[in-house]
């Protein structure tokens, strides 16, 4: 529950600064696990946008979340695998599980491929060192997953610095 008292801090300054430009917004993509990241960002933006399209991205290889709301019950992954070794968690959280039930629009799974394109873009375009737990929401995006339809701006959750000098370079290597 801390979890996500305090992840709704994140989506109250999303609805602040988007509300203080006069904007709207479309479409939040935010990474999920455990789900509290996303349960906490989902309460603090429902309110103020009640048409945006909510989209939880986790990895292929630990699509727990995919799958439960797909069966509309929490399922449990036992070996969940996948280079966003932040995202690995077995299932959502039990106090997550029913606000994430509630609130998200569509839940994707990314390849561990596509999130490596994605930190190799964000690096290459933007400059941003990204781990692999923080960029699998901009794979969602760059790959299309998701119709963008719908009139607003098109927020992604972009979290994680944390990753290993070595690793990162293996990582966003070409090929």
């Amino acid at each position: 529950a801390d979890a996500i008292v305090g992840n709704g801090v994140g989506g109250l300054e999303i609805v602040r600064e988007l509300k203080t430009q006069g904007r709207e917004l479309s479409h939040l993509f935010c990474q999920v696990s455990g789900g509290g990241l996303m349960a906490g960002h989902a309460l603090g933006i429902v309110d103020s946008f009640p048409h945006a399209r909510i989209i939880a991205v986790e990895p292929e290889g630990a699509a727990d979340f995919c799958e439960s709301l797909d069966t509309g019950q929490r399922v449990r992954n036992e070996q969940p695998m996948s280079i966003c070794d932040g995202l690995l968690s077995y299932d959502v959280g039990e106090h997550n599980w029913p606000i994430l039930k509630r609130h998200v629009t569509q839940a994707v799974a990314v390849p561990d491929r596509e999130t490596r394109e994605a930190m190799r873009w964000l690096y290459n375009t933007h400059g941003l060192r990204t781990e692999p737990s923080g960029a699998i929401t901009s794979a969602a995006l760059l790959s299309r997953k998701v119709h963008l339809d719908g009139e607003g701006d098109i927020v992604v959750v972009l979290s994680g610095r944390n990753v290993d000098d070595d690793r990162f370079c293996e990582w966003i290597a070409p090929g």
